[in-house]
């Protein structure tokens, strides 16, 4: 925890990035009924938002507090720490998400990956251990950016993403150090760095 803030504080005095303390407009922005927001069915809040370039990429940082009830007679209300790392993309594609098992609550609580979406899911178990949940609103288009450079970074890092418009959303379970969210970004960068270039002609 305190190397959490310690990092918020240094990323905060660092005049390339702008802070914000919390930012529901900016979270607003955003499909709540989509991961990892839709994790939070009791309520999701942004906290320390840092804003900035990332590889030529506007980019956004944050914390993620996603309430929902637990199971049982109790049926209290617990918050979890998500960390989100937005990079922006060149053009809008179809919404699209892929997210480690790991990350994604079972039972009660699972909620959508993505808005509204058609519902075409597959597992792809030939990433190994990590078992990976695809979703997408165009099956073409997923099955286009489903490749072994995609598969090999999935497999190496714990984390989910998907695609809100002309924007990209990675995320992971913890309350991270803005290093290791930076890390993330980079992630989320090498990710769409592996696009095929008919992504950014879909559809043709």
């Amino acid at each position: 925890m305190f190397e959490v803030r310690k990092s918020i504080k240094r990323f905060r005095d660092d005049p390339a990035w702008t802070y914000r303390k919390r930012a529901r407009d900016y979270l607003a922005t955003f499909h709540g009924d989509g991961y990892p927001f839709s994790l939070g069915p009791q309520g999701v809040s942004a906290r320390n938002l840092l804003q900035g370039s990332f590889h030529g990429r506007e980019v956004s940082l944050f914390h993620l507090l996603a309430s929902h009830r637990t199971g049982g007679s109790n049926r209290a209300i617990v918050t979890v720490t998500y960390s989100v790392a937005v990079l922006s993309l060149p053009r809008a594609l179809p919404a699209t998400a892929f997210t480690s098992n790991r990350l994604v609550p079972t039972g009660r609580q699972k909620r959508p990956a993505l808005p509204r979406t058609p519902g075409w899911h597959r597992d792809l178990k030939e990433i190994g251990a990590h078992l990976v949940e695809c979703c997408s609103e165009d099956s073409g288009f997923a099955a286009l950016i489903h490749t072994s450079a995609l598969e090999r970074v999935m497999h190496d890092a714990r984390f989910g993403w998907r695609i809100e418009g002309s924007r990209m959303i990675g995320w992971t379970y913890g309350r991270k150090t803005y290093e290791d969210l930076l890390s993330l970004a980079e992630t989320v960068a090498a990710v769409i760095g592996e696009f095929p270039e008919q992504v950014w002609r879909w559809p043709e």
